[in-house]
């Protein structure tokens, strides 16, 4: 499949266009790279650059040889100087996004400050041919001052200025010119930034797992992929028209900064921090975070050993449920105040965000719907003794009978149709119909839904008797026989922590 491609860089400035022509340039010439990729598609390459820094580009022998390869060019803009540079970038690249979009070509943004591995544009050619609509990679950020030239010296050809380095060469570059920042990602780093983009774990001596938090867009159609202020995809993307560069054997590539690059990044000691994290993510908040989130990025100079991998994978995995629990309990409770909920409401969902409900939101494209008992109800049922029922009891019943009010799966209040739907412990509840009204085991919905976060909610009229066929639990359950064991963490120490205090103080 034979596609048309708008490449796009945007660079000015004496340190840019320096790296650029010194060394991303360079790396592109590499015959795995721009010659590849022009021979399986139609490419136009526009360098967006300042009217100062357009001569310098103009004249250099690495663009001169970029232009006996395909459609490259140069065009010269006005940069304002009182626009924040980061801003400045955006603004061009999306003159760039809006002319793809205008010419139905895929767009394929280049930063300048980049070194690719030979055969990373050809990979990313035959992904392309396969007709996906958006890939998505990632980098490594290495030290300028110390990787360039060690990455001149090894791998520039003295003859044509090409660089040739190949994926596992360029990875072992990056391990011994890692840039200090680099390092504070790593999950247990004392230094934890405070922009935390991705997570890294090192991984037995054969290099480092990374997970994406956030990524913003590589190469895309732009007339399938809306993006928001952060430059991230503002709807779903369907994985199905979705590659990721998982591995870079296929593609790698380091990103190049000063040494003292962002240092206020990680200048203050901190762990981390579940909550700083989730609360961070919301403000970077797109429908892809999830999808680019579930993945493994493996970063590797030599063979990986596929158990010790693993092993690191599934550390990764429960941190990464975790992170995004968090993230879904954040934006359940920020919606509170938009909702004008009653305390009783509020301790519910607060208690959902504590329960292992909230890794399930942030880790399952399953919608989840919770029934909601009106105040007196809830305040009657959840704080009446129980005779020998001692607190933790009492918490145990309080986090079964939440999970209980909760549906997994599609809940479609279409009038006049009946419905059998799952709970979250695997119980089972009728929905039928009275005329035009709703009812959830003969417990009437007395209101419209409203959505808190990503879960959406129904008041009705009282609590819920135990579902049919429900599976109890304190903290866990066995699937049907031939199916795996399934664990359901319960953290009931948080759960009471958002409930009112008792007055005779238990």
């Amino acid at each position: 499949m034979r596609r048309t491609f708008h490449f796009s860089t945007v660079v000015w400035g004496p340190w840019h266009t320096g790296v650029y022509l010194d060394a991303n340039l360079p790396s592109l010439l590499a015959d795995g790279n721009l010659r590849a990729f022009a021979a399986r598609h139609k490419v136009e390459y526009r360098i967006q650059t300042s009217r100062e820094d357009a001569p310098r580009i103009l004249a250099s022998p690495v663009f001169q040889q970029a232009q006996r390869i395909l459609d490259c060019r140069v065009v010269a803009r006005l940069i304002n100087p009182e626009i924040d540079p980061i801003g400045m970038h955006h603004i061009l690249w999306r003159h760039a996004i809006e002319e793809g979009r205008r010419a139905g070509a895929m767009v394929l943004l280049i930063p300048p400050d980049v070194i690719w591995s030979n055969g990373a544009f050809g990979h990313i050619a035959d992904v392309a041919a396969t007709g996906k609509r958006a890939i998505f990679m990632t980098y490594m950020r290495v030290v300028s001052e110390t990787a360039v030239p060690a990455i001149v010296q090894r791998f520039r050809n003295q003859t044509t200025g090409v660089i040739d380095v190949s994926s596992r060469a360029l990875v072992d570059v990056a391990m011994h010119h890692i840039h200090p920042l680099t390092l504070t990602y790593v999950h247990d780093s004392p230094n934890f930034p405070i922009h935390p983009e991705f997570i890294l774990w090192s991984v037995g001596g054969e290099g480092y797992l990374m997970r994406v938090l956030v990524r913003e867009m590589f190469a895309y159609d732009p007339s399938y992929v809306d993006l928001n202020e952060q430059a991230l995809p503002a709807h779903r993307i369907d994985p199905e028209w979705v590659h990721y560069i998982t591995d870079s054997d296929d593609l790698f590539s380091v990103s190049l900064a000063p040494l003292a690059k962002d240092i206020e990044w990680y200048a203050k000691p901190q762990r981390l921090d579940a909550l700083t994290i989730g609360s961070w993510w919301l403000r970077y908040d797109s429908p892809a975070n999830a999808l680019v989130a579930a993945h493994h990025f493996h970063i590797h100079p030599g063979e990986r050993t596929a158990e010790t991998w693993r092993a690191v994978e599934r550390q990764s995995d429960s941190t990464m449920k975790r992170l995004a629990g968090t993230r879904e309990a954040l934006r359940v409770l920020s919606a509170f105040a938009a909702q004008h909920l009653t305390y009783a409401e509020q301790v519910l969902a607060t208690a959902i965000a504590h329960t292992p409900l909230c890794r399930i939101a942030g880790a399952s494209e399953q919608p989840l719907t919770v029934l909601l008992p009106p105040a007196a109800a809830t305040y009657r049922h959840l704080f009446d003794d129980e005779a020998g029922l001692e607190p933790v009891g009492r918490r145990a019943r309080l986090l079964r009978q939440i999970l209980d009010h909760v549906i997994v799966g599609n809940f479609d209040l279409e009038p006049g149709h009946d419905a059998v739907v799952r709970t979250a412990l695997d119980g089972q509840r009728r929905l039928t119909w009275r005329g035009e009204h709703a009812y959830v085991d003969d417990v009437a919905i007395t209101r419209e839904g409203f959505p808190l976060g990503r879960i959406w909610c129904y008041p009705i009229g009282g609590v819920l008797p135990a579902s049919s066929g429900r599976r109890s639990s304190r903290s866990g359950h066995k699937k049907e026989a031939g199916h795996r064991r399934e664990r359901v963490e319960v953290h009931l120490p948080a759960v009471a922590a958002v409930l009112p205090a008792r007055r005779n103080g238990s």
